[in-house]
């Protein structure tokens, strides 16, 4: 029976590295998280040392964190800590991956939050367009609604990648993948109107990104994220909305809209459609509400 000794313990840290580096094509944000997960057992071992390194001892690693922290966190890092624990096991670094028999927590069923389209205009309506950034945060709002891109896609994306005569842009999603994305004649307004004002104005240097911060440089993930909530708080809307709702309700109304659940999915960027179901839920809930109100006999 192996145990937690501080070999081991050497072994998990000089095997990490190159375990985190037989995957370069992940994102930045995966391998940040693997590290993490991987940090945390490593250091939790430390507090274990010469106790048999079993089912039990995994086990309890596990249950920690469920106190701590929430069902996706937890099921995100037994399959991290089981991925870990085959390549080691490969190697003759660990007897027995017991992360394999561990199974992950099954998540709770919610419905994401949707914002009504009289919302969304309330939103975009909200920003003050006379200052330059102001142009460029209501160009944000617009094109994630109008094309349901993540936040991370919006950090990603370069001038070279849209079209604005077309209305589309090329856009680098999950999985490594890229995609085409459609927007209106609203969002050819504004992205135009960004990039003869605003981005002319901060592109100090040859930056490539096609949103910039006013130092000229790409805009983060969290500062998107902190200026759409900055604008959902001005607007007086649920505080519960953030930055994915735009996301959701693009989705959302154009299922209500009558749009193919294939065409969703793949403006999503979903691989598969039953990611995209939710969406006719959210649209059967929706209808149902409205049943119950109106119908006599309901």
């Amino acid at each position: 029976m192996q145990k937690v000794t501080k070999k081991l313990i050497s072994d998990l840290k000089k095997n990490k590295k190159n375990y985190l580096d037989q995957n370069p094509s992940l994102s930045f944000y995966t391998i940040r998280n693997q590290n993490l997960d991987i940090e945390n057992f490593i250091n939790f071992l430390s507090l274990n040392l010469n106790k048999k390194f079993d089912l039990d001892l995994s086990r309890k690693f596990i249950s920690e964190k469920n106190k701590l922290t929430s069902i996706k966190s937890v099921q995100r890092l037994i399959s991290h800590m089981k991925s870990f624990f085959t390549y080691l096991t490969k190697r003759g670094i660990c007897e027995k991956n017991y992360f394999e028999t561990i199974p992950k927590p099954k998540n709770i069923k919610s419905l994401p939050k949707i914002a009504s389209s009289k919302e969304i205009n309330e939103l975009i309506e909200i920003v003050d367009t006379d200052s330059e950034l102001g142009i460029r945060d209501k160009s944000i709002i617009e094109l994630i609604y109008s094309t349901g891109m993540r936040v991370s896609e919006v950090n990603f994306l370069n001038l070279h990648d849209l079209d604005i005569n077309l209305g589309q842009a090329i856009v680098f999603g999950k999985g490594a993948k890229y995609r085409t994305v459609i927007f209106g004649e609203k969002a050819k307004f504004l992205l135009s109107n960004y990039i003869k004002v605003t981005r002319k104005k901060l592109n100090l240097g040859n930056e490539k990104a096609f949103f910039l911060t006013n130092k000229g440089k790409r805009l983060s993930i969290r500062s998107i994220q902190n200026l759409i909530k900055k604008y959902i708080n001005k607007a007086g809307l649920d505080s519960k909305y953030h930055t994915h709702t735009l996301r959701h309700s693009f989705a959302t109304h154009m299922i209500d809209g009558g749009a193919d659940l294939r065409v969703v999915q793949e403006l999503l960027g979903h691989s598969t459609a039953k990611t995209t179901e939710i969406y006719t839920h959210i649209s059967v809930e929706k209808s149902r509400a409205i049943y119950t109100k109106a119908h006599p006999k309901a």
